[in-house]
């Protein structure tokens, strides 16, 4: 790589690093491209050239977080198969709570925005080609149903996947109940599909989450029912 363009790729980064940091101090709606220009210390023209304009420039920030993540589980004691399956969708959970105000503020704009559906088409492909691989090696190993369509059967958990993001980044999860959300959410959808011993490894994890859950909507039923019997004291005599 000569000099140039180790320049672009390092200005690149900053200015994707700063956008994540701004979205997440004030939120993505606040953040104007003048705001990003002046703390990257570049020209507007010069974002616009670049990304094509804020929506965009959220979208590619988004995609370098995601690829990042998604890199990070290919991990060398995760074997192809079940193993590296599984350890995907914790990176997925565990990446998000890490940045727990950013991601929230962001999956919010995130998922409506126009100017990002094919960015997040071609995130969801991405993650839909690396669980194929491990469903294939699970239909290898005759511990997959040997009718299931592996691309599907991916399509789907990755639907499970973001699922759970976008219940969590409602609030309707408490930060550290994503990874029991995505685990349940992914389990239930693999449980249809999976044979012996990894169906059954399977189901002792969905049981696990499905416990985490429980639990965290019965502390929120707990936390409504006494906020609600707090006296109001703004409230006229």
């Amino acid at each position: 790589m000569d000099l140039m363009t180790e320049q672009r790729h390092a200005r690149r980064a900053h200015i994707l690093e700063t956008a994540r940091r701004l979205i997440a101090e004030r939120g993505y709606h606040a953040v104007t491209v003048r705001d990003l220009a002046e703390c990257c210390r570049v020209s507007v023209p010069t974002l616009y050239n670049q990304f094509g304009g804020k929506d965009a420039l959220l979208g590619a920030a988004i995609e370098d977080h995601f690829n990042r993540a998604l890199l990070s589980t290919q991990l060398p004691d995760a074997r192809k198969g079940l193993p590296r399956l599984l350890a995907i969708i914790d990176a997925c959970a565990m990446h998000i709570v890490e940045l727990d105000d950013y991601h929230r503020r962001l999956l919010e704009a995130f998922g409506s925005l126009e100017a990002t559906a094919e960015i997040q088409l071609r995130m969801a492909r991405r993650l839909v080609a690396v669980m194929s691989e491990d469903l294939s090696e699970l239909k290898r190993q005759r511990r997959l149903a040997a009718w299931i369509d592996v691309k599907l059967l991916a399509g789907q958990i990755n639907s499970a996947v973001i699922s759970s993001a976008l219940i969590w980044s409602g609030g309707h999860w408490p930060g550290n109940h994503l990874l029991a959300g995505m685990r349940y959410g992914t389990g239930m959808v693999l449980l249809g599909a999976l044979r012996g011993a990894a169906a059954r490894d399977v189901e002792a994890r969905v049981s696990d989450a499905q416990q985490g859950l429980l639990a965290a909507g019965q502390h929120n039923s707990k936390e409504r029912r006494l906020r609600s019997r707090r006296p109001n004291h703004n409230m006229e005599a």
